[in-house]
């Protein structure tokens, strides 16, 4: 081959190698593209129980406004948290990536943090944004050193009371009773108080309840501590309310002790905030006759513990869009998202500051009276083996409420039981 024909030989080849590189180029730019296009949004899916209220549309219009590149889809789960729960544990077994932002009750974020289906959000919830929250739902959202979820909206159990029989609300477990042995009769009550005595989760809110206010505790951290003579003492409380309570308060749940005490027959009912609205309706015998306050203290405690309810957002670990998804959990638990759920819901907040703010006030005026309450409610254990835990506190509180057994020896079975469920469940 002469020199000339290899020359051109060599710059044909060069020429063909830069057609090639320019054209991979070419696609790499392509690709880059589509894939950060700014047209395009992201559709991220928040899974949630059904929402009666206008709350969460309203909260997925604003969120879409402000981020007109991301999308959300809501998935409706049944109304009942049991069904949710399972529905979730299936799912996320399965490290299913279709849900991005998971409502979650307050007791399931240490089992779904343990089980490692949820991304940790401690740089992003920071503790900036910690401080402007009730301590309680923070607490509940902690889990192994670590911020799991951020808590959306509360709930704490309250003090109901007749205050066209008693002036002023009682402070102690003690002067709850005298008050009602004093009165009962007048208004055309009948018993003392109404509380949840059935075989179920609200018994153990109630228990707690008057448990912690007595100093008692159930753990601290993987150490079972319910053995104290705080605590015996204080589910002693809870049998001699029974004994101002109608005969039936031990099949009693929330709507039971709400109807007998919407009836005008107690001067006391332990329940939620949702009762609120219900006993003040325009169909109420005792609208404009009830008061509310904080879960009374027992005489080896410093103040009242009202059990903490409510539910928090976090991020399924498999989600294929983080970013996304956190900022709608940031949104939506901002003070503009809970101002919009508390006016369009009726949830009640997590952020300190909207319990005087003037709007959500308008609408719900008995709520700065709760705010004292909601500062000292106190989560139930928060361990990832709360559901087996549960258990065992429902069948023996019941029986100690039924007179089957002591409440020291409740105390004692329950002891036992946790012992056992902590060891056990360790080695799975």
């Amino acid at each position: 081959m002469g020199k000339k024909s290899k020359i051109m030989t060599s710059l044909v080849s060069l020429m063909l190698v830069l057609v090639l590189i320019a054209g991979c180029s070419s696609k790499g730019n392509s690709t880059a593209t589509n894939s950060t296009s700014k047209n395009e949004p992201v559709t991220i899916t928040y899974s949630a129980g059904k929402d009666s209220t206008p709350a969460t549309q309203k909260l997925v219009e604003a969120f879409e406004q402000k981020y007109p590149n991301i999308k959300v889809k809501v998935q409706e789960l049944p109304n009942s948290s049991d069904d949710q729960h399972n529905s979730y544990v299936t799912a996320l077994s399965a490290g299913d990536s279709s849900i991005d932002v998971l409502a979650m009750d307050i007791i399931w974020t240490p089992e779904f943090a343990a089980a490692n289906w949820l991304l940790p959000l401690d740089d992003k919830f920071t503790q900036e944004m910690r401080d402007k929250f009730l301590s309680g739902p923070v607490e509940a959202v902690t889990y192994d050193g670590h911020i799991w979820a951020v808590p959306r909206f509360t709930d704490a159990g309250v003090l109901y009371y007749r205050k066209d029989i008693i002036s002023t609300p009682p402070k102690t477990w003690e002067e709850l009773i005298q008050m009602a042995k004093d009165n009962v009769g007048k208004g055309g009550t009948k018993y003392g108080i109404v509380f949840q005595g059935n075989q179920y989760e609200g018994l153990v809110c109630d228990a707690l309840e008057v448990i912690g206010s007595n100093g008692g505790n159930v753990l601290e951290g993987d150490k079972v501590t319910i053995n104290t003579p705080q605590t015996v003492a204080g589910l002693q409380y809870l049998l001699d309310l029974t004994k101002i309570a109608p005969p039936g308060v031990t099949t009693y749940q929330e709507e039971d002790a709400r109807n007998v005490f919407q009836q005008g027959e107690a001067i006391f009912m332990r329940n939620w905030p949702y009762a609120w609205s219900l006993v003040n309706g325009d169909d109420s015998p005792i609208k404009d006759k009830v008061g509310i306050a904080p879960i009374p203290k027992g005489k080896d405690g410093q103040a009242g513990t009202p059990a903490l309810g409510g539910w928090n957002l976090g991020i399924n670990k498999y989600s294929k869009h983080p970013e996304e998804a956190w900022k709608f959990v940031e949104f939506v638990t901002s003070e503009e998202g809970q101002k919009i759920t508390a006016l369009e819901g009726g949830n009640l907040p997590t952020i300190k500051s909207l319990y005087q703010d003037k709007d959500v006030l308008a609408k719900n005026p008995y709520w700065s009276d709760l705010y004292d309450a909601f500062i000292t409610a106190k989560p139930r254990p928060v361990t990832p083996f709360y559901p087996q835990m549960s258990d065992s506190m429902q069948i023996n509180f019941h029986k100690a409420l039924t007179g089957e057994i002591t409440p020291q020896q409740a105390i004692q079975n329950i002891e036992k039981d946790l012992n056992d469920i902590i060891k056990n469940e360790g080695k799975k």
